[in-house]
C-alpha cells in the first residue's frame, strides 16, 4: 500500500546547480530510480552527491535490512550508476542499524581520495552515539568507520581536508585527521536560548575565496516585537581565522529587521567572487512566504541587506528552505515548496532567477512536482553536461522518494 503524503515529512526543498544553459523552457525531466522502502532503501533523506564519473551517492531514512525503523535507526547509503542505455543501476553501499544509528539530512561528502563523509542520528532503541562516519571502499564493498561519536551536521570540508560545521558540544567545530585519529576543537560555542547573535543552524556553512566561514542560524537574533517568536527569527554570520587556530565569529544580518523582512533562514548562503552572500527565508517578506536576499559588505562595517524577490505565488512556489547556488552566468538557482497539488500539500518546484540589466531579477520555474514524479525534493547536483540530478523525500511509484535527472 503506498503510504500518504505526510505534511511534516513535505516541509523539505531541494537546490539547483545549473551551470550553463540559457533556456529552460524546454528542460526534461526524468525519474531514474523510485524507492521501494525494501532493500533498496525508502523515505530520501538528503541531496544526492556526484562523483567524477557520472555515479550518484545518498542515504536513505527507512528501508534496508535493519528492522527497526519506527526507531529512525535503519536506511541504507545508496549509489546510483548509469548503465549507458539510459536506465540507472542502484546498489546498497550500506544499510544502517542498531549499531549506528540511522541517516540524517547530512548530504554525504567526499573528501580527496573519494570516501564518503556522512552523519547519523542516535539510535532510540540502543540508546548509543550518534556518529560522524566514514565510507571507505575495501575488497569489493564499503566499510562504517565511525570518526566521532558525539553527533555533528552542517558539514563542509576545507582544502586540507578538515570537516567544519555543527559538530558536538560547540555550536561550530572543527575535525582534523591524523595518524592517531580525528581531533575535535570548538570554534564558537554560541551563547544559547534566544541568543541576540543567533542559535541552532540548519544548512551546511559555505566558504568564501578567502577561507572565511558562512552560515544562517535559525533562531536568535532579534525577538518580539520585531519578531513574531519568542526563539528568534535567525541570523546570517561569517567566521573569520585569526591565523592562531581560533576564529572570529560575526553576525552579518538579524533577520526580522522590518516589517517585510524574511525569516527563519533554513537555508546557507552562497558567496560569490565579489564577496556578496546570497540567500534565502522561508517566512516573512511582502507576502509571508518567503524572500530571495543578498548581503553586501559596506565600507563602513556593517552589511546591507537587499530583498531581491519576494516569492508571491505558491503555486508557482515559495517557502524556499536549501542553499542557493549560482551559475557561470550569474543566475541563481534553488527549490521551494508549493507548486502542483499533492493530496492539500504542494509537491514542490525548481527555480531559477535570473539577473536582468535593471537591477531586478526574473523568476522562473524549472519544474514543477507532480507526485508520480517525486514529491519534496531534496537538493540536485550537476555533472560536466549541465545535466541536473536530484532526489525527493517521497512521492514516486512507491512514494518513497525518487532519484531525477533534469535535461536542459
Amino acid at each position: 500500500m503506498r503510504p500518504k503524503f505526510n505534511p511534516a515529512l513535505g516541509q523539505v526543498l531541494a537546490v539547483c546547480l545549473v551551470l550553463a544553459p540559457a533556456s529552460w523552457c524546454e528542460a526534461k525531466y526524468k525519474v531514474l530510480h523510485s524507492f521501494t522502502g525494501g532493500l533498496d532503501g525508502g523515505l530520501v533523506a538528503t541531496t544526492p552527491a556526484l562523483d567524477g564519473s557520472g555515479n550518484l551517492y545518498g542515504t536513505t531514512a527507512w528501508g534496508g535490512t535493519s528492522k527497526d525503523c519506527e526507531d529512525y535507526c535503519c536506511g541504507v547509503a545508496y549509489e546510483l550508476t548509469p548503465k549507458g542505455d539510459g536506465e540507472w543501476k542502484e546498489s546498497v553501499l550500506f544499510n544502517f542499524g542498531e549499531a549506528t544509528g540511522g541517516a540524517i539530512r547530512q548530504p554525504l561528502l567526499f573528501d580527496s581520495k573519494e570516501n564518503l563523509f556522512g552523519a547519523t542520528v542516535a539510535s532510540i532503541k540502543v540508546g548509543g552515539p550518534a556518529y560522524i562516519f566514514e565510507l571507505t571502499p575495501r575488497e569489493g564493498q564499503w566499510n562504517f568507520d565511525p570518526i566521532y561519536d558525539q553527533g555533528g551536521y552542517c558539514l563542509v570540508f576545507d582544502q586540507a581536508g578538515d570537516l567544519y560545521g555543527c559538530i558536538g558540544p560547540g555550536v561550530i567545530g572543527e575535525l582534523s585527521p591524523s595518524s592517531s585519529g580525528w581531533t575535535y576543537t570548538a570554534l564558537y560555542d554560541g551563547c544559547g536560548g534566544p541568543c541576540r547573535d543567533g542559535n541552532i543552524p540548519e544548512a551546511p556553512l559555505s566558504w568564501d575565496g578567502h577561507g572565511n566561514l558562512y552560515g544562517t542560524m535559525l533562531f536568535g537574533g532579534n525577538v518580539p516585537p520585531k519578531c513574531h517568536g519568542s526563539a528568534g527569527c535567525g541570523v546570517a554570520f561569517r567566521m573569520t581565522p585569526k591565523g592562531d587556530g581560533t576564529w572570529t565569529y560575526n553576525v552579518l544580518h538579524r533577520f526580522a529587521a522590518s516589517k517585510t523582512d524574511g525569516y527563519y533562514p533554513y537555508a546557507g548562503l552562497t558567496v560569490d567572487a565579489a564577496g556578496n552572500a546570497y540567500g534565502v527565508t522561508s517566512a516573512g517578506g511582502k507576502y509571508g512566504t518567503g524572500t530571495f536576499f543578498k548581503l553586501t559588505p559596506t565600507k563602513s562595517g556593517p552589511w546591507k541587506e537587499t530583498i531581491l524577490y519576494e516569492f508571491p505565488n505558491c503555486n508557482e512556489g515559495c517557502v524556499p528552505a536549501f542553499t542557493l547556488v549560482a551559475d557561470k552566468a550569474g543566475n541563481i538557482c534553488g527549490s521551494a515548496a508549493g507548486g502542483l497539488d499533492c493530496e492539500g500539500i504542494g509537491c514542490g518546484v525548481v527555480f531559477k532567477l535570473a539577473p536582468q540589466k535593471n537591477g531586478a531579477w526574473k523568476y522562473s520555474v524549472v519544474h514543477k512536482l507532480n507526485g508520480n514524479d517525486g514529491a519534496f525534493p531534496y537538493g540536485v547536483v550537476l555533472d560536466d553536461k549541465g545535466d541536473i540530478f536530484g532526489t525527493t523525500m517521497q512521492g514516486g511509484k512507491y512514494n518513497l522518494g525518487v532519484a531525477f535527472e533534469i535535461t536542459p
